[in-house]
């Protein structure tokens, strides 16, 4: 006779007896503590990565960026993308188009423009969108949380970059008071430099052509930043350079931190080291406090332009 194990014998009822019964409420205890301290451990890791990962998409961003910026100015005699600082839609007159601002909060509202890709993507709009295959990703930062009501649906906010406004060209017809006409050949008069937007001629040097670096080096001059998303509304980021003020605010979103594309190329994220730049609501024209501020101040300005006189920023 063939003979079995007692325990193949028995029945599933009866390993159920002879097992433990379950969980002790001991046990269980101990399984969620453990549980709980494994995502204590493992969230701040998951949250760093992220970070990490977004850094990298914007300064990715930039590089590309800036790679289509090098080739318009081959294309273009060394000259800069236009970048006049009039939120104007007139085609082939500012190097991008369309207004992102607001959206902070979908129910309070933004430009109606700020969902629109193709200001992005339409060579009519954009300098860069030749050069960049149609792409709208380089300029929208991974930080920029914003979405916004466009076409009847939710969609991200587009943009997130802006140009310095020391840096680009103009037509000498709107220069001299007029709309614009003519090549823009110029470089930008530098509004906000001396802390007045209107004023058009100041000690501080603008940058039209690959050429225009005299006192300063293209890779100590950003031409691409990470504004603010409380900040932005056209594509230009003003530059208060005379005195230790700020007008439109670098991006704070990687952490304090925010991404800048150079005039070589060249890609950085830097870090701030104080709330100089930190904003919850409108912004307004706030002067940089002795300290940290006054070096963050002095990073962003130096980084934009120079005095032609003394090289360098108060």
């Amino acid at each position: 006779m063939k003979l079995e194990s007692k325990a193949a014998m028995l029945t599933p009822r009866a390993c159920l007896g002879a097992s433990h019964g379950g969980f002790t409420m001991t046990e269980l205890l101990v399984v969620l503590a453990t549980t709980s301290l494994l995502v204590a451990l493992v969230l701040p890791t998951l949250g760093f990565s992220k970070a990490k990962s977004q850094v990298a998409n914007c300064l990715m961003n930039f590089n590309h960026l800036t790679k289509a910026c090098a080739m318009y100015t081959e294309n273009n005699q060394g000259l800069y993308p236009p970048n006049p600082d009039d939120g104007g839609v007139a085609p082939g007159y500012d190097w991008c188009q369309g207004d992102a601002s607001g959206w902070s909060i979908v129910a309070a509202g933004g430009s109606a423009s700020a969902g629109n890709a193709t200001y992005l993507t339409s060579p009519s709009s954009c300098s860069l969108a030749p050069f960049l295959g149609g792409s709208a990703t380089p300029f929208k930062c991974p930080a920029d949380w914003r979405v916004c009501l466009y076409g009847g649906k939710i969609v991200p906010v587009v943009r997130s970059v802006s140009a310095n406004g020391g840096v680009g060209t103009v037509d000498a017809a709107w220069l001299s008071g007029g709309s614009h006409s003519g090549r823009p050949s110029l470089p930008v008069p530098g509004s906000w430099l001396t802390g007045n937007h209107s004023e058009i001629a100041s000690q501080y040097a603008t940058f039209g052509k690959s050429t225009s670096f005299k006192n300063c080096r293209p890779s100590e001059i950003w031409i691409y930043g990470d504004e603010d998303p409380l900040s932005i509304n056209d594509a230009c980021m003003g530059v208060v350079a005379a005195t230790p003020e700020v007008v439109d605010y670098p991006s704070t979103r990687h952490q304090n931190a925010g991404g800048f594309g150079f005039c070589d190329g060249h890609a950085e994220m830097h870090r701030w080291k104080s709330n100089l730049f930190l904003i919850t609501g409108l912004p307004n024209l706030r002067p940089a406090a002795a300290g940290v501020q006054r070096q963050d101040w002095f990073w962003f300005a130096w980084h934009a332009s120079r005095s032609s006189i003394t090289g360098t920023v108060p």
